[in-house]
């Protein structure tokens, strides 16, 4: 199909049919992709132009210059001022002439000479009604305001231009990013804008496309994969996991690059597709691993490793794991990229799922073979806090907390010292949990997660523990401010049971019960049977009901600690 447009560009150029030619080149995106082919073409019309200016040929030559500058200059600042010169004399035949007065608003835009360009922009949106224009030119006159108001901005979607609305949905995607301060109400309206950009630029792509429509116009596969990656990322983020598979993999069907089979990578794992994860996996790695940078490529591997070692895949996750540290041990040592912080975390997972595959395939315990492994690695990276961290949660299987507290706190200086954050909040978390789950030390256990939370740790474990702490400790006050966060992170943590949450609000429950404050006591408790039916809960919420209906306050806590 795209030969055959081609063909027909061909055919109306050789015919004199300049207009035609035009339109299929720039609105149709027919121009050759084999540079050779296209700088014959550059020639071809140079010769034209010279011959018989005609600003419809001027037009092909700006498109050029926009798109393919290297078929005729290298340098992009010389092709974009060469750009606005073929379209000025396009324009001087023909001030009408839409592609001409768009290519030289778009050749300033590029040159940042926003005053210039606004002048053709204007003249091009009246011309004809063009989504991106309408965001730049709202671009352009508010270049020097830091708050403008986007209520003043319109933009018409409903283009039959498959290219427009897709650029239209990336304009607007570059606005949300630059104006971080924007009033809600507005970035929620331009989100919804961009998402409708994107619907309608899938619909024109896929009916030309897939439906075979006719429409020459948007019969552009690569864009219409471009188009599908983002509309997908749209959906992702909305939760609408299998839509973004199935749109993800039309797009793959027309044209597969790197970002698109990474989207649909992830939106496998946001869907819980393991097997399909991995295939997805395996191929980034196989088919664009030499594209990557190391820490997407190390990531992905880790990735696939996970998966395979939770689907119990223990050989061929020792296939990707013995990958990974083979290619670990060719990076030069003295690249600091060797010691980055996920590398070094990726490259420890390797060992910790070798030493849990071989044990699973062979007969060595778990405990002994991760200790071994990790003492080994220590030996050569003494100062790493992922190994630390390790070699920590091996000693408490092994029923030596003290050699465990000693190697968290050897983690966290050095975790420290490197200013890696998150090392810090672990093992501060993992400290606080020996300490209050095998040393019985609520107040040292407390002491831990605050610190791990102080540190950024915003998980719902840390929070929970942290309102386990408090509440054994008396204080009311601190037990419904950790409380309150862990209710708050619940909607981040997969697989918490009702147990666990009615614990929470029981304990809250408690704090708010001692603290004369029936009516929040009675809510939280209430909340804690909805999740729990337990008779203490049940005998607690008498006693707030009671307190509440009381004057004289006499009764107090009976039960709960």
């Amino acid at each position: 199909m795209k030969q055959y447009i081609q063909q027909l560009a061909e055919k109306a150029l050789f015919e004199g049919d300049y207009a035609t030619a035009s339109k299929i080149c720039i609105q149709g995106n027919a121009l050759p992709q084999d540079l050779t082919i296209l700088e014959s073409l550059f020639k071809q019309i140079s010769a034209l132009v010279e011959a018989s200016p005609n600003p419809d040929l001027y037009a092909i030559l700006g498109i050029i210059a926009l798109d393919y500058n290297e078929v005729f200059e290298s340098d992009r600042e010389k092709a974009l001022i060469e750009c606005v010169q073929w379209s000025k004399k396009g324009l001087d035949i023909d001030p009408d002439n839409y592609n001409c007065n768009r290519h030289a608003g778009s050749a300033l835009y590029w040159l940042r000479d926003w005053e210039a360009a606004k002048k053709y922009y204007k003249k091009a949106a009246e011309l004809a009604t063009s989504p991106v224009l309408q965001i730049r030119l709202f671009n352009m006159q508010n270049q020097h305001n830091p708050n403008p108001d986007f209520a003043t901005l319109s933009i018409d979607i409903f283009t039959t231009s498959g290219m427009e609305a897709y650029n239209a949905g990336v304009e607007i995607n570059y606005l949300l990013g630059k104006y971080t301060a924007m009033p809600a109400r507005q970035a929620q309206r331009l989100s919804t804008i961009k998402y409708q950009c994107y619907e309608q630029a899938y619909k024109l792509y896929k009916d030309a496309i897939v439906a075979r429509n006719g429409d020459f116009i948007n019969y552009d596969p690569h864009t219409f994969a471009m188009c599908c990656n983002n509309l997908a990322s749209e959906l992702r983020s909305r939760g609408e996991h299998q839509n973004a598979i199935e749109i993800c993999t039309e797009g793959i069907d027309q044209s597969s690059f790197m970002i698109i089979l990474q989207n649909r990578f992830g939106a496998y794992l946001d869907a819980g597709l393991l097997e399909l994860a991995i295939q997805d996996g395996e191929c980034l790695i196989e088919d664009f691993g030499d594209q990557m940078d190391l820490l997407a490529y190390f990531a992905t591997i880790d990735t696939i490793c996970d998966l395979h070692m939770e689907l119990k895949n223990y050989e061929e996750a020792l296939e990707w794991i013995n990958l990974g540290l083979e290619i670990y041990y060719e990076l030069d040592p003295t690249n600091p990229i060797s010691q980055d912080q996920e590398l070094v975390r990726c490259f420890t997972n390797f060992y910790i799922y070798k030493a849990k595959a071989e044990s699973a395939l062979g007969a060595q315990s778990p405990t002994e073979v991760i200790s071994k492994e990790t003492d080994r690695l220590l030996e050569s990276m003494p100062d790493n806090p992922s190994l630390l961290i390790s070699r920590a949660n091996s000693f408490i299987e092994e029923g030596d907390y003290s050699k465990a507290m000693e190697c968290y706190g050897y983690a966290l200086n050095f975790a420290k010292e490197k200013k890696q954050d998150r090392s810090i909040q672990v093992a501060l978390y993992n400290m606080g949990y020996l300490q209050v789950a095998y040393m019985k030390n609520n107040e040292a256990a407390c002491d831990s997660f605050e610190r791990s939370i102080f540190s950024g740790n915003q998980d719902f474990w840390c929070y929970y523990w942290a309102t386990h702490c408090t509440y054994h400790l008396g204080d009311n006050k601190k037990t419904l401010h950790y409380g309150d966060h862990a209710i708050q992170a619940l909607a981040q943590q997969d697989n918490v049971s009702d147990d666990v949450i009615a614990e929470i609000y029981e304990h809250m429950g408690i704090a708010f019960l001692d603290l004369k404050r029936y009516d929040e006591s009675i809510e939280c408790l209430k909340k804690s049977i909805r999740y729990n039916n337990l008779p203490t809960t049940i005998e607690n919420l008498k006693i707030a009901e009671a307190n509440k209906n009381s004057s004289g306050g006499f009764l107090s806590k009976l039960f709960g600690k």
